[in-house]
């Protein structure tokens, strides 16, 4: 993979191509995910974008840095990222932790969002009851990484959806693994701490897209919707969970087809 150097961090990504101009798909992965994640999507776009994907730190082949991820801190790097690829402005998907990065760098440099796509994220911070819950996972980090890794991923599908994509959620607990103990407790800090970003949100100029899952546990989708509502914000709903990716693939595909 190539990769570009933030703050004497050597950040990882990968992209279909780099001499075309064609317009910039930027794709952020979420929590304990990487790069990989995308790659039943790539195919289907990689013709009309340039497909761009990050290994956030402590996630992929990307190192964990300092004591916290914090939501700026990743937007400064996908900033970076763009500055070292010498492009002013691209599209942007971000899946869960992603989005929570995406509506950073809108805060921060909404400049460079021509368009962006939040799924199965949210703008709201964590609740009370949420950072409890990050805590409790941080100290099961420190005990038993490995076990934490895979709960934590299971955790993200719907029961029901365990036997049929029995396959996917191994892949995506492989993956999950390969995450740094470090990373993963910084990237934990940075969630539990981020700020509410719904102003954020409502206000970036640049057309904006929420996709959320229709019983997705971890998003609060119902109270997004009726932001979105409120606001006259681009809002779909697919069958599911939190991992739309994998859970309503086909749907996905398609409602991102008539959006890109």
């Amino acid at each position: 993979m190539p990769t570009f150097n933030f703050r004497q961090t050597k950040i990882h990504f990968t992209q279909t191509e780099t001499a075309s101009k064609k317009p910039v798909l930027v794709c952020i992965h979420g929590f304990l995910e990487n790069a990989t994640m995308w790659q039943s999507i790539i195919p289907q776009f990689q013709d009309k974008y340039r497909i761009i994907c990050i290994d956030l730190p402590g996630h992929g082949q990307t190192e964990a840095m300092g004591y916290i991820h914090t939501m700026p801190n990743l937007a400064e790097i996908i900033r970076g990222l763009l500055h070292h690829l010498n492009l002013h402005h691209a599209h942007f998907v971000g899946h869960s932790l992603g989005g929570y990065v995406l509506l950073a760098l809108a805060e921060v440099a909404p400049e460079v969002i021509q368009q962006q796509i939040i799924l199965n994220s949210t703008s709201f911070s964590d609740s009370s009851s949420r950072k409890r819950d990050r805590d409790r996972a941080i100290k099961m980090v420190q005990k038993y990484p490995k076990a934490f890794t895979s709960m934590a991923v299971k955790n993200l599908f719907l029961p029901q959806m365990h036997l049929r994509h029995e396959d996917a959620i191994n892949e995506a607990v492989k993956q999950a693994k390969t995450c740094s103990t470090q990373g993963i407790i910084n990237t934990l800090k940075g969630m539990r701490d981020r700020e509410d970003r719904t102003n954020t949100l409502i206000h970036l100029k640049a057309k904006t897209h929420i996709i959320a899952g229709q019983d997705d546990p971890i998003a609060n989708t119902n109270a997004l919707k009726q932001i979105a509502q409120k606001h006259n914000l681009n809002f779909k709903l697919l069958p599911g969970g939190h991992m739309s990716y994998i859970e309503a693939l086909p749907e996905l595909i398609q409602h991102l087809k008539s959006i890109l």
